[in-house]
């Protein structure tokens, strides 16, 4: 059978298109920057103009999905739907607009189906897994092996959020840059995972675009950023390179695509923030995320996310 999954996400909307036997058939994978979370974090609530981008690209991804007759499409909403006091009117929108229902997940669903496109890839090395998969409104981290997830969080921070809430200057001043670090280290209070025998895995729009910038790739490449592999100093070099630059620079760099030029830095600082604090000198990319994970769950190749998260519970 063939399905389609939507990862609706604060800033960008990405769908997967696969056929599902014993395992998951790639055949399109798309994406999309709509910045739905725009002003999300000032005002409480999505604004029109997001509402009609997101809606729009729902509707285009509808008819690619109708195109190649697909028997089912999921659909998920991450952490802008969760947040907003109007999420009821733009799943309203979406319904009427293509039919499709949009589930709003949670933040630890949302880690679950990370956790289960990395563990399933067998393209990135290690049996025992840390994955951090960072967005525009939340990040997830989550610590397991190939066959049982261990432990996970969801931070209420992301690309969007940190910058709205401390970057008011472009290029951002020392002590924006410093409160953005110094909010990230307060919620960073409990290491997941330490140690030399763990992979330390970066999913999510602004891992694999620092994977871009690291390659001075003039258009993405999913084949060469899948596995790249991306030190702590890396890291480092891109944020000293970048927040020298103003927004007109930093869209003229190879790698960075139209619509992350003013949050790519901030989420280099969480990424390096997060390996530092968990002592990892290096993180492997995956180009997969949410969107596969619940192309697993939903074409029944991976337990249901409820399942493993109330025996998660159950343990704790």
């Amino acid at each position: 059978m063939t399905y389609a999954a939507i990862d609706i996400g604060t800033n960008t909307i990405l769908m997967l298109i696969a056929r599902a036997t014993d395992t998951i058939e790639e055949i399109e994978d798309v994406s999309s920057i709509t910045r739905l979370g725009e002003g999300l974090k000032r005002n409480g609530y999505l604004l029109d103009a997001a509402i009609n981008r997101s809606v729009e690209v729902v509707m285009r991804y509808a008819g690619i999905a109708k195109s190649y007759d697909v028997d089912k499409v999921f659909c998920v909403g991450t952490s802008a739907l969760r947040e907003a006091a109007n999420s009821g009117r733009f799943l309203k929108r979406v319904q009427d607009a293509c039919g499709i229902s949009v589930q709003i997940i949670s933040g630890d669903e949302e880690a679950y189906y990370t956790y289960l496109a990395v563990m399933t890839d067998g393209l990135i090395g290690g049996h025992d897994l840390f994955v951090v998969d960072i967005g525009g409104g939340s990040t997830e981290m989550i610590a397991g092996d190939r066959e049982h997830l261990a432990d996970l969080l969801s931070l209420p921070i992301g690309t969007v959020k940190l910058t709205e809430m401390f970057v008011k200057t472009d290029p951002p001043e020392e002590r924006e840059i410093e409160s953005t670090r110094t909010h990230i280290r307060t919620l960073l209070t409990k290491p997941l995972a330490k140690g030399n025998e763990l992979v330390c895995v970066g999913t999510g729009g602004t891992i694999t675009t620092l994977g871009a910038v690291m390659l001075g790739l003039g258009s993405f490449d999913k084949e060469r950023i899948h596995g790249l592999a991306l030190s702590l100093n890396d890291v480092r070099d891109i944020i000293l390179r970048l927040k020298a630059m103003d927004r007109q620079e930093r869209v003229k760099v190879p790698g960075i695509e139209t619509g992350r030029e003013d949050v790519i830095t901030q989420g280099a600082i969480l990424l390096e923030e997060i390996m530092a604090y968990h002592s990892f000198a290096g993180c492997v990319i995956s180009t997969k995320g949410v969107r596969h994970g619940v192309m697993l769950c939903g074409a029944g190749l991976a337990p249901d996310a409820s399942d493993i998260l109330q025996a998660k519970r159950l343990q704790m």
